[in-house]
């Protein structure tokens, strides 16, 4: 006989078996969810290692640039230091150089107005130009002026007196004495020889004759008025010049002018004056002295007669030498 279990106990076998299956449904459930959530934070990770390998690199490469950016700035700053360092030696150097300067600079503004007095004394000596020498004395006074120093104003007292000699010269046109000159020279082609001048035939008379008796009067007395003619020994008639000898005689009076023009730049006055007397002579000896053009040449030289050429010029040496013992002294 089979023993079979009642009912009953079967019953109470089948919630435990629910309860079972469903605690391991729930497991398996857990272990997938778990499963997941692992695998989830498996691919974060990944990502956030493959972010940090990123960020790494990207540390690494500003690291090196970092680092070359500050070799780069040790070197600059190494250069700018060598630079400061040759700035301040150079400083030094140009201060000794002012304080050589500033110890020398009485001595150079000396030989300055030593060689600008040096330069007046030539310019009236050689070309007696009155007016430059006057300004190279000028620039002497303003060296010493700006030098302003006591010691010297002796120095500047003879530079005003000379300074005052030299305002108080009469001028001299010498560039118009010169222009006028050459104007005459190119006038001169142009001038009226007295050979070359006729006479005007005396005007006919006026026939008032009513009978022949009257009119063979007139005529008889016609001719020997023109028979008999009275002029002047003592003056001897030029004769006619030939085409050469007229070249020839302009030429001559342009070498006068021209003679007098030199003189003129060498303050010769007393040849210059010769020169143009000899030349009005000429004039008056040759040429139609009648003619407007030569009479207005005739009054330009006696105008160059009377217009002085050249004046007495004052000696600065007197102011040299003190320039010189200004110089050696060492005030």
């Amino acid at each position: 006989m089979v023993n079979e279990q009642p009912p009953a106990t079967q019953k109470s076998y089948l919630p435990g078996r629910l309860t079972l299956l469903i605690i391991l449904l729930g497991l398996a459930g857990l272990v997938f969810y778990q499963r997941n959530q692992l695998l989830d934070l498996r691919q974060d990770l990944s990502k956030r290692l493959s972010q940090t390998d990123q960020l790494s690199q990207q540390v690494q490469s500003l690291a090196q640039q970092a680092n070359e950016t500050s070799r780069e700035t040790s070197t600059r700053l190494a250069v700018l230091e060598s630079r400061f360092s040759d700035t301040q030696n150079q400083q030094v150097e140009l201060a000794a150089l002012y304080q050589d300067l500033m110890r020398h600079r009485d001595d150079w503004i000396l030989a300055e107005v030593e060689q600008l007095v040096i330069i007046a004394n030539q310019q009236l000596e050689l070309t007696g130009n009155v007016q430059s020498a006057l300004a190279a004395l000028e620039a002497a006074d303003l060296r010493l002026q700006r030098l302003d120093k006591p010691a010297l104003n002796h120095l500047r007292e003879n530079l005003k007196q000379d300074m005052d000699h030299l305002r108080a010269l009469p001028y001299v046109d010498t560039n118009g004495i010169t222009l006028r000159l050459d104007s005459m020279i190119q006038q001169v082609d142009g001038l009226a020889l007295a050979s070359d001048t006729r006479p005007k035939p005396p005007p006919l008379p006026k026939d008032t004759r009513t009978s022949w008796l009257e009119r063979l009067t007139q005529d008889m007395l016609l001719e020997l008025n023109n028979a008999i003619r009275i002029r002047r020994m003592d003056t001897p008639e030029l004769p006619l010049l030939t085409p050469e000898q007229t070249y020839f005689l302009r030429e001559n009076l342009k070498l006068r002018l021209f003679a007098a023009r030199i003189d003129v730049l060498a303050r010769n006055e007393i040849r210059f004056r010769s020169e143009l007397s000899e030349a009005q002579h000429w004039l008056q000896r040759y040429f139609d002295t009648a003619n407007p053009a030569v009479k207005n040449f005739l009054s330009n030289i006696q105008l160059l007669t009377t217009t002085p050429v050249s004046v007495p010029l004052p000696d600065i040496s007197a102011t040299l030498a003190a320039v010189h013992a200004a110089r050696g002294g060492n005030p």
